[in-house]
């Protein structure tokens, strides 16, 4: 759903406020980008991946080298590719003991085994590293994990970063907020933005327990020969 969707249908469930004086579009909008992420917050639901080009011999790597980093909320998965083999998931890198302050006063360089994340508290200032320090040039440190939003829903073509099925979450916890707000005019508004907030928690839970299982998935496939189980 585009943002001006968004804002359509949030009006379908204001109508009793849109010809309030202290009413305006702008806190609608501002309330849709509150829920937005607030949402993604809640429940993790953008996964996507950043990836890093590998130079020789070189320690860290910030935010310039993968611009979407910024936006990195929890790593799940660091995997090392080594070039040409670039079609391939990789060898996966564990998290270095101790982190970024307990790496030796020595540099190592080789196959890197093992990574590091240094965040300060800007995203801009993100750092990424392995250990060993990556001694070839041109291969890819692949970073999958939850990510933020890279922007706020701006102009009215925009759609959230997320997915579909849950762009309408966004509508009710602004319709919820905006009720809220004028709540201590009439008790009935009070209610409606209680309401709305229950319908808001209803997609937040949805979202956390189907990203729940598909994190709990079987480790292998069924044989889609023999497996008679489908629900069609």
């Amino acid at each position: 759903m585009t943002f001006s969707e968004l804002q359509t249908d949030a009006l379908d469930l204001l109508q009793e406020l849109v010809n309030h004086p202290y009413y305006s579009l702008d806190k609608l909008k501002h309330y849709i980008n509150r829920g937005y992420y607030d949402f993604v917050r809640r429940t993790k639901c953008i996964e996507s991946s950043a990836d890093i080009n590998t130079v020789a011999n070189r320690f860290s790597y910030t935010v310039i080298d993968a611009a979407n980093l910024a936006y990195l909320y929890i790593p799940t998965s660091f995997r090392f590719i080594d070039y040409p083999s670039t079609t391939t998931v990789g060898k996966e890198l564990y998290p270095y003991q101790g982190g970024y302050n307990n790496l030796p006063k020595n540099y190592l360089y080789g196959e890197p085994s093992h990574y590091w994340v240094n965040r300060a508290h800007t995203r801009a200032s993100v750092r990424v590293g392995t250990w060993p320090i990556c001694s070839t040039s041109g291969d890819i440190i692949r970073i999958e994990g939850y990510f933020r939003p890279s922007s706020e829903l701006g102009s009215d073509s925009n759609v959230p970063d997320m997915p579909l099925e849950y762009h309408d979450a966004l509508v009710f916890y602004a319709v919820s907020r905006m009720f809220q707000l004028f709540a201590h005019l009439r008790p009935t508004w009070r209610q409606k933005a209680a309401d709305n907030l229950a319908v808001y928690m209803e997609y937040v839970n949805g979202a956390i327990e189907n990203m729940h299982i598909q994190d709990n998935a079987p480790m292998s496939v069924p044989d889609l020969v023999e497996y008679d189980g489908w629900d069609y």
